[in-house]
């Protein structure tokens, strides 16, 4: 008996914060092979027997360090799996995808591209396959995790300011947070051995120097009693 075509990928949400716009931009890349060639879509790679990945991580890696993706990534969990016989025109197919942060200015690769992320996950940017749907979970897994967590300090760096906190948490959270929330969380990252001051500062909103903060656990998010929405 012959076995039925399949295909699994692992694709992955690549976030970004743009200072000059105000907002999260997601990575895309410009297919070049059919089906959807020329359109873009989220970069992935094909899991299956023919490559030596072990694991998902290592397919993770793959993908991260090919040309499709190839950047530092500051944060990557995995966010979930989808699969039917109608994502991929092809055949029966499924996906195991992830949200990727990178922190800082990025050069891009002539097929790659910085997209909106509200724009993708409402659909007024249209992907090929689920795709659309992909970013849609990985956004509210985004907006989710950033209510408790220190998840969005990701985008900043290894260094940064408390206005450029409250900053990016109001662009993650979609709404206005209060600077004394923001320090208090800082504090709280300080005292749990997340955060130190450096003593230096940087130049802020209207030339003026702000004080900054260094990221002493790359890579580690904390987890508040609180969340925002409480």
């Amino acid at each position: 008996m012959s076995l039925s075509p399949y295909l699994h990928t692992v694709d992955l949400c690549v976030l970004f914060y743009c200072r000059e716009s105000g907002e999260i931009k997601l990575l895309l890349n410009q297919r070049e092979a059919e089906p959807f060639a020329e359109h873009w879509a989220l970069p992935g790679v094909v899991v299956n027997g023919d490559v030596q990945d072990l694991s998902l991580k290592d397919a993770v890696e793959r993908l991260r360090a090919s040309d499709k993706v190839g950047l530092e990534l500051a944060w990557c969990e995995q966010v979930g799996t989808v699969g039917d016989a109608f994502r991929d025109p092809r055949c029966w197919s499924s996906s195991t995808y992830y949200l990727a942060i990178v922190a800082g200015e990025v050069s891009l690769g002539e097929r790659q591209g910085w997209f909106s992320l509200n724009a993708v996950a409402d659909g007024r940017i249209r992907l090929p396959f689920d795709h659309n749907l992909i970013v849609a979970a990985v956004l509210e897994r985004l907006l989710s995790k950033s209510l408790y967590s220190s998840l969005p300090l990701m985008f900043l760096g290894h260094e940064f300011s408390a206005p450029q906190a409250t900053a990016i948490f109001s662009v993650v959270l979609g709404r206005p947070v209060l600077k004394t929330s923001i320090r208090q969380r800082l504090l709280k990252l300080t005292e749990a051995g997340y955060l130190r001051e450096t003593g230096r500062k940087k130049p802020g909103e209207g030339g003026r120097p702000q004080a900054t903060l260094q990221q002493l656990k790359p890579g580690a998010v904390y987890f508040f009693d609180r969340s925002f929405a409480e």
